[in-house]
């Protein structure tokens, strides 16, 4: 039986190191633990838990995810990434109010971010989770480096005074950083730009 290292797990799953250590401490991942102690992991372990969590994460929001076969081929899909219940509310009112065009997702972490771009496959992604930029970083790097989804726009959200980590969300692909508290017509705008070419400028508030 093939045994992988933490690292290797990690990048299997398309998480962070620090997002793996966080499932495990869930107890939704068991590893193997060596004689000296160190995590490995087999392939089957990894897979299943992809099944499962994929699974969970598309009946766990029956009110944001949306079935794709009845999504029209004009829709703008918006996928919105946080771990804030709240904030994923407020940005999906705001957008909500700015065009009819638009459908949405959530999730509430990087991994569960991986499973959505798989099967919402958004236009758009409003990247949140505060407390977890590394992940933010990570979840951006693998969007714009894969080529089926590089062309997927990326809205990093940051709390005020991260200069550093807008600087490096942008570095990592990311087409627009806003700061928060958000600004309602600031996020409708940088949205709203961002979708253009995918509505043809058919959004209900554009004048």
């Amino acid at each position: 039986m093939s045994l992988l290292k933490a690292r290797e797990a990690a990048d299997y799953l398309s998480i962070s190191l620090a997002t793996l250590y966080r499932i495990e401490r869930e107890g939704s991942l068991i590893p193997f633990r060596t004689p000296g102690g160190h995590r490995r992991y087999s392939l089957t372990m990894l897979s299943k838990y992809l099944e499962r969590s994929q699974q969970q994460s598309l009946s766990a929001r029956p009110s944001a995810n949306i079935q794709r076969d009845k999504l029209s081929d004009s829709a703008v899909r918006i996928l919105v990434v946080d771990e804030e219940p709240d904030t994923v509310e407020l940005i999906v009112k705001a957008l909500r109010e700015d065009s009819d065009v638009y459908e949405f997702a959530s999730a509430s972490n990087g991994y569960e971010a991986g499973i959505q771009v798989m099967a919402f496959k958004p236009d758009l992604i409003v990247l949140g989770m505060a407390g977890a930029e590394t992940d933010k970083f990570e979840v951006c790097k693998k969007i714009k480096s894969d080529p089926e989804t590089g062309h997927i726009k990326v809205v990093g959200i940051f709390r005020s005074g991260k200069n550093g980590s807008i600087k490096e969300l942008l570095r990592c692909g990311a087409d627009d950083c806003l700061i928060k508290p958000l600004k309602i017509e600031e996020l409708q705008r940088s949205v709203r730009y961002l979708t253009y070419r995918k509505t043809g400028g058919g959004h209900a508030s554009e004048g």
